[in-house]
């Protein structure tokens, strides 16, 4: 993949107010803006396009809605009416034509059938994947070509959620106990630990706790069968160590813990150049 340069300008000067990204040479442009800052920065958004509001960019889970229209009419009305949302990220396409109604209503449909395809993504406040408008193959390369542009700068400004893994980028995590978990590993997000993992339950010995265990045995994520705890949810680690602690239940480097089928670390595959 060739390099790309991305400038984001804070508009007010403050690393937690607007920001909106754009990638040199290249048309999308995203806009993240708190909920807080949302009713200053409202003009902004004056614009047609898609949006996605966005619980937290940092849980393992987040909660979203993706929507289209006009977004500062639409924000408006989100302000008063849903509350669970923090941030509003909002795309809009940078020349005299912006994007077509076609456009948006595809854009819509590409990330909402995204979100309902990801199990780390919470997507109940869309009930339903809206239909794909009919467009030619040489539109749909040229909104794909847009849309790999807007998931960069999606995950550049801290939403990850939306990244596809290759189908072999699988890691396993094992011992002589019988633990065993696999995951999916992300640069940018870290690792996701997929659900059936079977973790040990006896601590090692010199391990006291693990917080982040002891957090998903509460949340009843981690329940015991068989003797294991079996992991009832997929969970993103934004530590591959954290990952590799809770299904071997002692302190552990998953830069070398975590390997693929052919027997490869994360270690010599992202760290070793």
């Amino acid at each position: 993949m060739a390099g790309k340069t991305i400038q984001i300008h804070l508009k007010d000067g403050k690393p937690n107010g607007l920001k909106e990204a754009c990638i040199t040479r290249e048309k999308p442009i995203v806009f993240q803006i708190p909920l807080t800052e949302a009713g200053d920065n409202i003009d902004t958004l004056d614009f047609n396009g898609i949006y996605i509001l966005v619980d937290s960019v940092t849980t393992e889970k987040p909660q979203i809605y993706v929507g289209k229209g006009k977004v500062k009419h639409r924000i408006q009305q989100h302000i008063k009416k849903k509350s669970f949302w923090n941030t509003v990220f909002a795309v809009k396409l940078d020349s005299s034509n912006g994007f077509s109604d076609t456009d948006i209503s595809y854009l819509e449909y590409y990330f909402i059938k995204k979100a309902k395809e990801f199990d780390n993504i919470n997507s109940e406040e869309n009930k339903q994947i809206p239909a794909s408008p009919k467009l030619s193959q040489a539109e749909l390369d040229d909104l794909h070509f847009y849309i790999d542009a807007i998931e960069l700068l999606l995950s550049t400004l801290g939403l990850t959620c939306f990244q596809y893994e290759p189908k072999d980028n699988l890691f396993t995590c094992q011992d002589k106990y019988g633990s065993f978990g696999q995951g999916r590993y992300n640069a940018n997000s870290g690792l996701l630990l997929l659900k059936g993992a079977k973790c040990r339950i006896e601590m090692h010995k010199g391990t006291k706790s693990l917080l982040k265990r002891d957090e998903l045995i509460k949340k009843g994520i981690l329940k015991e069968k068989d003797g294991y705890f079996i992991l009832t949810e997929d969970c993103l680690f934004s530590s591959v160590s954290s990952a590799a602690q809770i299904v071997l239940a002692r302190r552990a480097n998953g830069w070398t813990e975590w390997k693929n089928k052919s027997g490869k670390t994360l270690d010599e595959l992202y760290r070793i150049k």
